[in-house]
């Protein structure tokens, strides 16, 4: 008999309704400022992977100087943020208009709330 290797992963919340008591009205998260705090920690990027791909986003698809919101809509609660847009070939590629890399505003419901220290400033004083 083998053992079946199981890997953790955060679990959904089943409703939208649970994340909300664990989420302010608003909330406002820059990418760049997270991933700089995330990224000298061990585990921290791995972390935020899930983190997105539990809330149905994939995580290279995300700019890191970016920022999502999360907030209330006519669904429950929505992360809004932007992703690279994709070309025919599934290659990012830059807006003309622009010369940056070319992007859309996404938007999807919040399943998994974030990690209570995302929501607390380097100083860890609560936003």
């Amino acid at each position: 008999m083998s053992k079946k290797r199981t890997s953790r992963k955060p679990r959904p919340a089943h409703t939208t309704a649970a994340a909300a008591a664990a989420v302010p009205e608003r909330l406002v998260i820059d990418c760049h400022a997270l991933w700089e705090r995330l990224y000298r920690t061990p585990g921290g990027m791995r972390s935020m992977q899930l983190w997105l791909r539990a809330n149905r986003i994939k995580p290279g698809d995300v700019p890191v100087h970016s920022e999502m919101v999360i907030e209330d809509s006519a669904f429950g609660l929505a992360i809004r943020y932007e992703a690279y847009r994709i070309n025919e070939h599934g290659l990012r590629y830059v807006d003309p208009d622009t010369d940056r890399p070319a992007t859309a505003h996404r938007t999807a419901l919040l399943q998994l709330p974030p990690p209570a220290d995302w929501l607390a400033p380097a100083g860890g004083a609560q936003k």
